[in-house]
């Protein structure tokens, strides 16, 4: 399948021109209960409103759009031909709200990008379809800065929605392919989830210009196929020692780790 879907997104995101935000869910006698700025609820806002534009990208494409039937299954959304295509394409939603420093910098963004214990290594666990039978795996990506003062379960009248607190707001989005933005360590404490790569350069996730973007897909599926494999051994946890490893094997990874030394000076 070829889709060159990072610029068809872009393109219906800038046709579309979609407000983000929202204050409140709204009952059948047209009472707002407020938001709080829980980033589990805000995440899936942003996957839901997601969604209708990537029905319009598989209605438009004649592919099918196929959700994810848990929360626990990769990936949130699959575009195929048909469930025998084998060039699917996996689409995750991720967000993460801004951090600031003392001096009222951002601080670097990470996502979680997804287990490394599950389909990275048996190919059929915890995931839609047989992960080999996926070309691409994309990322779409929220980031936005939390309002702390905003509530959940205020009830308001409809007439009073101006009233409501935004629990959100300055909502950036992004789409690339997930290999390209992942980093070399994990995305939370101890789970066993992938990380991006940490930068708060907007431009550096738009391009997708993580360490395995110059490294290639290969290296980044052998590397979390293989991240603490053993409960009572641990493999490596960086790429230095992912390279020092590979050497102990025998191999010749001389290239890759000076491709790897430039890309660390470059993307300070």
């Amino acid at each position: 399948m070829t889709l060159d879907l990072i610029s068809i997104f872009n393109k219906k995101l800038e046709k579309k021109d979609i407000n983000w935000e929202v204050s409140a869910i709204i009952s059948p006698n047209k009472k707002l209960y407020s938001l709080g700025s829980d980033s589990k609820l805000i995440g899936r806002i942003f996957e839901l409103l997601s969604y209708s534009i990537l029905q319009e990208i598989a209605d438009e494409n004649g592919l099918i759009l196929y959700p994810s039937k848990k929360q626990t299954i990769y990936p949130d959304f699959t575009l195929m031909k048909s469930k025998d295509d084998k060039e699917k394409i996996a689409i995750d939603i991720k967000s993460t709200y801004r951090k600031f420093l003392k001096n009222g910098k951002v601080s670097g963004y990470v996502f979680t990008l997804g287990s490394f214990k599950s389909y990275m290594r048996n190919g059929k666990k915890n995931i839609s379809f047989p992960y080999a039978e996926y070309k691409k795996h994309y990322v779409i990506g929220f980031i936005y800065t939390r309002n702390e003062e905003a509530s959940e379960g205020q009830v308001y009248d409809i007439r009073d929605i101006d009233e409501l607190p935004v629990p959100y707001k300055d909502v950036e989005v992004f789409i690339q392919e997930k290999y390209r933005i992942a980093g070399d360590k994990l995305g939370s404490g101890n789970t066993a989830n992938i990380g991006s790569f940490k930068t708060n350069r907007m431009d550096y996730l738009i391009n997708g210009e993580g360490p395995f973007s110059v490294l290639g897909l290969d290296i980044y599926e052998d590397y979390w196929a293989r991240y603490k494999k053993y409960r009572d051994q641990i493999t490596y946890t960086s790429l230095e020692g992912y390279f020092d490893l590979k050497e102990k094997d025998g191999k010749n990874i001389g290239e890759l780790k000076r491709i790897y030394e430039y890309w660390k000076k470059t993307h300070k």
